[in-house]
């Protein structure tokens, strides 16, 4: 027996999970727009130090409000990077340095999305459970709460082949008196 309450707990379960998950993916989102500005600045960094071993490295550098600066750096040794090397201190490091720590950090995102990957797998599993878990309750509330219609037994001198038997009606969509998570 399936009483209001608990459909009703059933329907706050499942809405509690589509929330988690939209939180979870909005974060896998911006995780991964981290790792794509360390993927960038990882090849930035790279290839300036291939450059410098040519002894002609150069790039274009944007400062803000449309503004880039030519930057040129000359001889052989490689250039100096301020980075962040955590707790808001920075450190001047030769770029093939800021490179490693741009790369490590960035393999350090990818493990976070990782992370966040598998709790949204394990969330959607255990939504998919729910929904049905719901859906199922529904059925049985609504069966409960109608009225049993009158069964018509056929005459057994008349008879029916396969193709003059009432075929089984289809249930309606959602908006056709069936229980919604809303109820």
């Amino acid at each position: 027996m399936v009483d209001r309450s608990e459909l009703q707990q059933k329907a706050r379960l499942v809405e509690s999970h589509r929330q988690h998950l939209d939180e979870l993916k909005k974060r896998m989102e911006d995780v991964t727009a981290v790792v794509s500005e360390h993927q960038i600045t990882n090849e930035i960094l790279t290839r300036l130090s291939d450059m410098a071993k040519k002894g002609d490295a150069g790039a274009h550098v944007t400062i803000g409000s449309g503004v880039t600066l030519q930057y040129k750096h000359e001889g052989k040794n490689q250039g100096t990077a301020l980075i962040d090397l955590g707790g808001g201190i920075f450190g001047e490091r030769e770029w093939g340095e800021a490179a490693e720590i741009i790369e490590k950090r960035k393999d350090d995102f990818i493990q976070i999305y990782e992370s966040l990957l598998k709790q949204a797998g394990s969330i959607e599993e255990r939504l998919g459970k729910l929904a049905t878990e719901f859906n199922e309750a529904a059925e049985k509330l609504q069966t409960q709460n109608q009225p049993i219609p009158e069964v018509q037994i056929p005459t057994p001198d008349v008879e029916q082949d396969d193709d003059s038997k009432p075929q089984k009606r289809r249930r309606g969509s959602m908006f056709g008196g069936e229980l919604t998570l809303d109820d």
